[in-house]
């Protein structure tokens, strides 16, 4: 019987056919590169998954036909006999040096395997330009790559026990060649290099590896390595290779089963609620979340990340991005917070007064499909992560929050008090009773009862927190005080003790985590305390590039802490231990590796490299970072904890003093008016260059408008008018200044000056070709199309405004169109076409019936007006009712009701007239729109009683007619020579 053909792709690639083992050298043809990747998969493969993986941009149809051809050519090749086709899959079984050398990995045969391993995976063999294939190639290429190292590792510690010393020194030279920072395989190559005679070509590798690491990571050799050199410049005998630790502890103790008693019950019971739980380090918080809902995903905040917006959320919705759901007009919202949800999409700026409600709403529509949430340590929990629980709750959503009592800091706790108002309850989590730590020990042991003095005893020790315990008992088996011999758990103690006080155990148990740690070997030492200052989710890439270790090197020191249960699935196995290791680092040593993790992570987000940056003490990097963390989010709340952390760690006192006004603009966007007042106050009395000073004068004016307070305002306003002259001022300053004044004289009717100051804005804009700046060039040419329409400059006015809107189009802004349809409907008004647009403006205004209340206060009013004009009054009372129900604008609050006074009088309903009146009457003091407060005397001379004429009168005189648009200046004064 012929001998099959065998293909041989690590090696220069070819086929040896039948016996004469006639080689046939491989061409770089589409039937080759078909045969060769089946034979890799050595199983059936569908037509469609070859067409697409060889013509990915092709059509379907065109992939298949073209597989058809190829299969056909690819029969013809001489050592294709074994090529099997089906109706939709294909197979071509034939043996490969890839599977003997895998098949050698899994017997241990490390010498075979690398004897079958001769070069890379198809290195430098031509793929036909197909990009898919090249990457499965080179997917390939690394992890038998990687494969091939671990063997020739293995092969030289066996060639070393066999004093081969230099094939083993050549096969890990070949190793170093792939990395030299791989500092484990340098000792074995230092060591078998020596012994082999080789002692200065040794010391060259060895001055070459130092010179790198420190170049590159700035660490210095382990002692093991700095005393192997030595050894070797000295010529002195070598000592034997440390033996590593053998593990210490029962599998049991290092993962103990679950167990459900302990608060599950009540947790069950209340499984449709959304409940906090509390309770101790250790009492089991995490594990009764985990143990009750097993299906829930585990969303878990982390030290130190306190500042970054949503950290936990986030890092769930990135590891699940292809299973979330559409969310149709809140998508923009999500992709601001997580660009790689919609690659490619750019979303508008955020509209600062809805950027908050509409990205929890994104963020509850994305979590909705998970059904139950779990979110553990919340103490450590940004406050827009408590601001989404209770927004969660009010949905409906169920979630179960758990959090250390006794680590609540500030935020924390008003979302405490937030959710117990709301209906949310509690369970705390008490410790284990003495007769529940003997149930425990019973599980561990595997007996029916666990051994009651023994479980009184390490109750009293412990207090029954079952973290402690646990740490306990494997410090008593690590040190040799309890064993485990014939299915039982003994110590010498047992025939002759009464309560087993004579043990000794560390009182601590950070003593007893320090023991642990300390049985570990240097290199897996090196990795447990790179990994405590990365933290949850450390990865074995990481960890080699901060320890100078190499991966496989790693994963052994992972495997190692793993054997003494310090870690598991890539995170401690209990937060305590982490900090217990990272507290237990040199200060200088931990800053080192803060700073190479902040480097490392350069795509991470901006607060947590910022907040390695700020533990390495390179506070500059930590402030840039802080503070483009802040830009990054729409969420002015989160952005002032974020700023917060910027002026904290900068030091330059001109850059505090622009980053103390970036946080004053962001306190007024999150509502905290009043700190923002006291903080610009305090500012106002330190020195302050020029446009400093404007803009914190600006900002003052703008809290007191904003507040009401428009007489304190005002003397300010008048301030920068006289003694601030626009071209003093820096860029931000002139925008900042700008913008008050801009929207002042607005106010006050002054629409000429408006208009100039507008043009001023829109110039220093058209520099700058960013999103949000082009948002705000939206809102400029809106205005000015408005002030112009006020001016009668009627071409100029639609051009402006037709303008803004094609650009909101463009950015998709709903805040954005919303503005500038509104000011298209009040053009169409004033040049009496009201119903040119009503169709367009409602079309926009139906685009998001969810939109916030109040965002659409401006174009209700317009469309009331319109309809007013067209003499359609129950649909202009219909607008109008809609902003007196949900607007939150004062001034369109006072223009709805006004007209909503008129409306009522005029088709019959005093009643509903005169309290709206009422209400206007409430709203005037709360504006300074003089056109509005003409329009309500106006109404009132025209339709009210005697009695509403006079608190009309009182309420808005004495008024400047001379300010007043042309139009209401001459409604005014035909309703008051009506009056006589």
């Amino acid at each position: 019987m012929p001998r099959p053909a065998c293909l041989y792709l690590l090696d220069e690639p070819h086929v040896r056919v039948g016996d004469g083992d006639v080689r046939h050298d491989l061409a770089p043809s589409r039937p080759a590169l078909l045969l060769l990747y089946l034979a890799c998969r050595g199983e059936w493969v569908s037509r469609e998954a070859l067409a697409a993986l060889f013509w990915p941009e092709s059509p379907e149809e065109e992939a298949r036909h073209n597989l058809r051809v190829v299969l056909h050519r690819a029969r013809a090749l001489p050592w294709a006999t074994a090529l099997e086709v089906a109706r939709e899959q294909v197979r071509f079984g034939i043996p490969t040096d890839v599977a003997g050398f895998r098949r050698a990995l899994g017997q241990a045969d490390w010498e075979g395997a690398l004897r079958l391993h001769r070069r890379p995976f198809l290195q430098d063999f031509p793929l036909h330009d197909v990009p898919t294939l090249e990457d499965w190639a080179a997917l390939e290429r690394e992890s038998l790559l990687e494969a091939w190292q671990q063997a020739a590792r293995h092969q030289a510690e066996a060639l070393q026990q066999q004093a081969q010393y230099a094939e083993a020194a050549r096969l890990l030279g070949e190793i170093l060649r792939q990395n030299l920072l791989s500092e484990d395989i340098l000792q074995d190559y230092l060591r078998s290099a020596y012994l082999a005679g080789q002692r200065e070509a040794a010391l060259k590798v060895y001055e070459r590896f130092a010179g790198e690491l420190k170049q590159e990571l700035g660490l210095e050799p382990m002692r093991a390595t700095l005393e192997l050199a030595q050894a070797l410049r000295r010529s002195e005998p070598l000592k034997a290779a440390p033996p590593k630790a053998p593990p210490g502890s029962p599998l049991e103790v290092l993962h103990p089963p679950r167990r459900g008693g302990r608060g599950a019950g009540q947790a069950r019971r209340r499984a449709g609620a959304a409940r906090l739980v509390r309770g101790e380090p250790g009492v089991g918080k995490s594990r009764l979340l985990q143990e009750v809902f097993p299906q829930a995903p585990l969303l878990q905040s982390r030290e130190g990340l306190e500042n970054v917006p949503f950290y936990a959320v986030l890092e769930y919705l990135k590891a699940n991005l292809e299973s979330l759901p559409d969310l149709g007009p809140y998508r923009e919202d999500l992709a601001r917070l997580l660009p790689e949800l919609y690659p490619g999409f750019t979303p508008p700026p955020a509209e600062p007064g809805s950027a908050k409600a509409r990205l929890l709403e994104a963020l509850a529509r994305a979590l909705a499909p998970a059904g139950r949430l779990l979110f553990d340590d919340l103490q450590w929990a940004d406050e827009g992560t408590l601001e989404l629980l209770l927004y969660l709750h009010s949905r409906g959503q169920p979630w179960v929050g758990a959090y250390r009592t006794h680590e609540v800091g500030p935020a924390l706790a008003r979302a405490r008090e937030a959710l117990r108002g709301s209906g949310v309850e509690e369970l705390a989590l008490e410790p284990l009773e003495a007769a529940s730590v003997q149930a425990l020990l019973a599980d561990l042991i595997g007996v029916e009862e666990g051994p009651p003095v023994f479980a009184g005893w390490l109750h009293g020790q412990t207090g029954g927190n079952p973290f402690f315990a646990l740490e306990t008992l494997k410090a008593l088996f690590e040190n040799g005080v309890l064993r485990a011999e014939g299915g039982q758990w003994r110590t010498d103690l047992d025939e002759v003790t009464r309560d087993y006080s004579e043990l000794q155990i560390p009182p601590k148990v950070a003593e007893v985590i320090r023991r642990r740690v300390g049985r570990l070997s240097e290199p897996a030492l090196r990795v447990v305390q790179a990994a405590s200052v990365v933290g949850e989710g450390f990865g074995s890439k990481l960890l080699a590039g901060v320890t100078g270790l190499s991966e496989w090197a790693v994963l052994e020191g992972v495997e190692e802490a793993e054997t003494l249960g310090l870690v598991q699935s890539a995170k401690f196995t209990h937060d305590l231990i982490r900090q217990g290791v990272y507290g237990d680092l040199p200060s200088s040593r931990r800053a080192m590796l803060h700073r190479t993790v902040a480097q490392s992570l350069s795509e991470a987000d901006p607060a947590v490299r910022a907040r390695h940056y700020q533990a390495a003490g390179d506070l500059e990097q930590a402030s840039r970072l802080w503070e483009e963390a802040a830009e990054a989010t729409p969420d002015a709340a989160v952005a002032v904890g974020l700023l917060r952390k910027a002026l904290e760690t900068n030091t330059d006192p001109q850059r505090k003093v622009e980053l103390e006004l970036h946080l004053i603009q962001q306190l007024g966007g999150s509502g905290q008016y009043e700190e923002g007042k006291n903080r610009l106050e305090a500012l106002l009395q330190k020195p302050l260059s020029v446009s400093q000073r404007a803009s914190a004068l600006a900002l003052l004016a703008g809290v007191y408008v904003q507040n009401m307070q428009v007489a304190l305002a005002e003397p300010i306003l008048n301030d920068l008018e006289q003694n601030y002259p626009l071209d003093l001022l820096d860029e931000h300053a002139q925008v900042t200044v700008g913008l008050l004044r801009k929207s002042w004289h607005f106010q006050r009717g002054e629409y000429e000056q408006a208009l100039a100051m507008a043009r001023r804005l829109a110039e220093i804009y058209a520099k700058r070709p960013d999103p949000a700046t082009r948002f705000d060039l939206v809102l400029l040419k809106n205005d000015m199309g408005a002030q112009l329409t006020q001016l009668g400059r009627f071409d100029e006015a639609r051009r402006e405004l037709e303008e803004a809107f094609a650009l909101a189009q463009a950015l998709n802004s709903r805040h954005g169109k919303i503005s500038c349809m509104s000011n298209l409907v009040y053009y169409w008004i004033v040049r009496g076409e009201p119903a040119h647009i009503l169709a367009p403006a409602r079309a926009v205004l139906a685009e998001d019936p969810a939109y916030e209340e109040g965002r659409t206060d401006n174009l209700e009013v317009n469309l009331g007006t319109a309809c007013l004009r067209l003499e359609r009054w129950e649909e202009a009372i219909g607008h109008y009712e809609a902003v007196r129900q949900k607007g939150r604008h004062p001034m369109f609050g006072l223009l709805a009701r006004t007209r909503l006074f008129g409306l009522y009088h005029q088709v019959g309903q005093p009643e509903k007239a005169h309290r709206a009146l009422e209400e206007a009457l409430t709203f005037l003091p709360k504006t300074a729109h003089l056109p509005t407060r003409a329009i309500l005397l106006t109404l009132a001379l025209q339709h009210g009683t005697p009695e509403e004429r006079a608190l009309v009168q009182q309420a808005v005189e004495p008024l400047d007619r001379t300010r007043l648009p042309r139009e209401i200046r001459a409604q005014l004064e035909a309703a008051e020579a009506a009056k006589g």
